[in-house]
């Protein structure tokens, strides 16, 4: 499970508190993707292009208009600091020129987003694989199923859309400025008229702002939970076929469900109403804006009203893009938090490794080993043996006694609290954990195996392993001949739940996968506990050929 993050007094929700954490969360993302602020700049630039030719095109629109309502020729006026005098052909084709250029900016605005937004995606995922496959054992088994999961998937998805969703901020806050400059040029009283209401509406809406914040913040944590329940479904799909979905089963998933809907319904109801709102304010405030421009008679001209009148209305609507900009990034950022502080709950727990190298291993042991899960509770206490090549140790015990803790010392899985792991006569801890990784193999007693070909779990990701070495390893294990009487041979897709594997070949293929790199130190965990007679014949007999090659550890529940 990931450290729970430091308390975080609960900031005011205004526009620029908003902008704030946002700013806060994209910080703490933003050192793992380094292409994106040049790509926000780039966003930024063609913000204020496309807000310029917009503003240019609608005061040409409202100055033709104007000049064919009057049955005019041609356009002599003053468009705020500028003078324009022109056929209408002539605006008529500078008018098609800049809808094609605003087209053309348009979807530069549209690609910039959508790429920055799919390599966040890509890049976080890797990231947070990277740091999680390169955290220590302990923080990995502390991990709820699911967890990993939903960050995965729920946590970075949203955290992308924090980054698409800003991109559209930036756009939108863009435009509104540069249609408000463009309004000043033309009536400063019109200007301040869009200043005042942007602002009155943005104050208005803060409450539900605020309400929409604290269901974001619950719907990030019930999606974990929602995530991990998924994820016990399928790890006990098989006792539920056996034993029934009753229902306290099915009332358990409900619940988990109900507590997931009420915060996506409300988050996305809010999410939905409050730019809607906006907008219907806008407008109704739009009128009265126009009725106190016509009473004080702060307009000049039929073509300037026009042209005000376009620049207010794609003005509020740009303002209705930041609330809604900021009203989805107030529900995204708690998604943004979680993921970087499991990122840096990984990145603080990294796997102990060495740099010594590690060469044939010849003897293996521990010197006075100690180790607890919590202070005061030893599960080991006083492991002291020596184990050299060609020798094999049983480690037998009751469930409790320690095995798998044992097992897990052995494989530098967890590192002792006192004592030390011992190879060739020296602590491990100072050798290279590839080193160990190529010499030690390990065969847990529940076999798992990845969908793919035989082959492919054998070789189980290690690339520099040939064909033959994948042979030669099943037939140490004793699961050739099996292998080569299916369909497909080596080819043979397996999984997980394949029915055409039964416990002992299933098993057997995990001996194979840890023979092929020829270790030094084979660890089997119950290696016989689940299988019939013929398989467990087959895995005595790999076993008393692999003695005099390896150190060999076999743990059991007897003897």
């Amino acid at each position: 499970m990931t450290a729970a993050p430091s308390p975080r007094r609960p900031p005011r929700a205004t526009p620029l508190g908003v902008v704030r954490r946002s700013a806060a969360a994209w910080r703490r993302l933003s050192p793992f993707f380094g292409a994106s602020r040049g790509m926000l700049a780039l966003t930024a630039a063609g913000s204020v292009v496309a807000g310029l030719v917009e503003a240019a095109l609608l005061v040409l629109i409202a100055s033709v208009a104007q000049a064919l309502s009057a049955g005019a020729t041609a356009v002599d006026t003053m468009l705020g600091p500028v003078p324009v005098r022109a056929s209408l052909t002539t605006l008529i084709n500078v008018g098609i020129g800049l809808a094609l250029l605003r087209t053309a900016v348009q979807l530069g605005l549209a690609y910039l987003p959508a790429r920055l937004s799919a390599t966040v995606n890509a890049t976080l995922r890797r990231r947070l694989f990277t740091a999680f496959t390169g955290t220590s054992w302990p923080v990995q088994a502390a991990e709820r199923d699911g967890h990993f999961q939903s960050l995965m998937n729920v946590h970075v998805s949203n955290a992308s859309s924090a980054v698409l969703t800003l991109s559209a901020l930036i756009t939108s806050s863009l435009m509104f400025l540069t249609l408000l400059g463009s309004a000043f040029a033309l009536s400063v009283p019109t200007a301040l008229v869009v200043i005042a209401v942007s602002a009155l509406l943005f104050i208005a809406l803060l409450p539900l702002s605020r309400r929409l914040r604290r269901h974001a913040k619950a719907l990030s944590a019930e999606n974990l939970e929602y995530s991990q329940g998924i994820q016990e479904v399928v790890l006990m799909a098989e006792e539920t076929q056996v034993f029934g979905s009753s229902p306290a089963y099915r009332a358990n998933m409900d619940a988990l469900i109900e507590r997931v809907r009420v915060p996506l319904q409300r988050t996305r109801f809010l999410g939905r109403a409050v730019p809607n709102m906006y907008q219907s304010a806008a407008f109704t405030l739009l009128v009265l804006a126009l009725g106190a421009l016509v009473w004080t008679g702060a307009t000049t001209g039929v073509a300037e009203l026009g042209a005000v009148v376009l620049l207010l209305i794609r003005s509020l609507t740009f303002g209705q893009g930041i609330q809604q900009s900021l009203t989805r990034l107030d529900e995204l950022i708690p998604f943004m938090h979680r993921l970087r502080d499991a990122m840096d709950h990984y990145a603080a727990n990294p796997r102990q490794d060495g740099e010594e190298p590690l060469g044939r291993v010849e003897r293996l042991g521990m010197r006075d080993v100690h180790y607890s899960y919590a202070a005061g509770v030893e599960v080991l206490k006083d492991i002291t043996f020596e184990v050299r090549r060609g020798e094999a140790l049983g480690i037998v015990g009751p469930s409790g006694a320690g095995k798998s803790s044992l097992v897990q010392l052995l494989l530098r899985l967890r590192v002792p609290d006192r004592g030390s792991l011992a190879v060739n006569g020296q602590d491990a801890r100072t050798v290279r954990r590839d080193d160990w990784q190529a010499r030690v193999a390990y065969v847990p007693q529940t076999a798992q195996l990845v969908h793919g070909t035989v082959a492919d779990n054998i070789r189980f990701y290690r690339t520099g392993l040939s064909d033959e070495a994948v042979e030669a390893a099943a037939r140490r294990a004793h699961i050739h001949d099996d292998i080569v009487s299916w369909p497909q041979g080596y080819r043979t897709v397996v999984g997980q739940r394949a029915s055409a594997v039964s416990g002992g070949q299933r098993q057997r293929l995990c001996l194979a996968r840890a023979l092929v790199g020829d270790p030094d130190v084979l660890i089997l965990d119950e290696p016989t506990s689940a299988l019939d007679v013929k398989s467990e014949e087959l895995v005595q007999e790999s076993l008393q050929e692999l003695k005099r090659e390896v150190v060999l550890f076999l743990v059991a529940h007897r003897l």
